[in-house]
């Protein structure tokens, strides 16, 4: 399996950038979904987990590596895995440049015959083309991480490697 790039498991979230995060199916093959926490031999490690326990999992993690208040590390945890293939049964896509799902028609960005985009949202893409096509991965880690230290309590140079780190996982911003 390819695993240039960082993708990011469809049950917790978490980055996976590097043969060894990835999950296994029963074949042996590498989980194209899911990280080796969650999923292994083709079978998920806690099969009962509720999203709710899910998300305290994941809000502990958030919540030490990247000093959130945890209430806030929660709700935000809760918010990111709600979206997941694990929890909704399906695939809900998410814009390859800022991370928003999109679940909605109105969600979509435009391709040039005004059809929706399939890859992107309508903050990031009308028309067929970014609305800031200038932009880069640094530029948007200076964009988007003051919102985020803002929005969850927590130090900028947090939010800035958090939201470095993310980004990573969107096709947009792959090296």
């Amino acid at each position: 399996m390819e695993t240039s790039g960082t993708r990011a498991c469809q049950s917790c979230g978490m980055p996976m950038s590097a043969e060894e995060h990835f999950g296994t199916e029963a074949d042996g093959t590498l989980s194209k979904d899911y990280c080796a926490n969650c999923y292994h031999s083709g079978a998920f490690t806690e099969p009962g987990i509720t999203i709710d326990e899910m998300a305290e999992k994941c809000s502990a993690i958030l919540s030490q590596l990247f000093c959130i208040p945890a209430a806030n590390a929660e709700r935000f945890a809760r918010e990111q895995i709600s979206c997941l293939k694990r929890w909704t049964g399906r695939e809900i896509p998410a814009c390859g440049s800022c991370g928003m799902p999109l679940a909605r028609d109105e969600d979509a960005g435009t391709e040039t015959d005004g059809s929706l985009s399939t890859n992107y949202c309508t903050y990031c893409y009308r028309d067929g083309r970014f609305v800031e096509p200038d932009l880069t991965r640094e530029q948007a880690v200076e964009k988007y991480a003051p919102m985020m230290a803002s929005n969850l309590e927590m130090p900028l140079e947090r939010a800035k490697e958090m939201v470095r780190q993310y980004l990573s996982t969107l096709p947009r911003w792959r090296e």
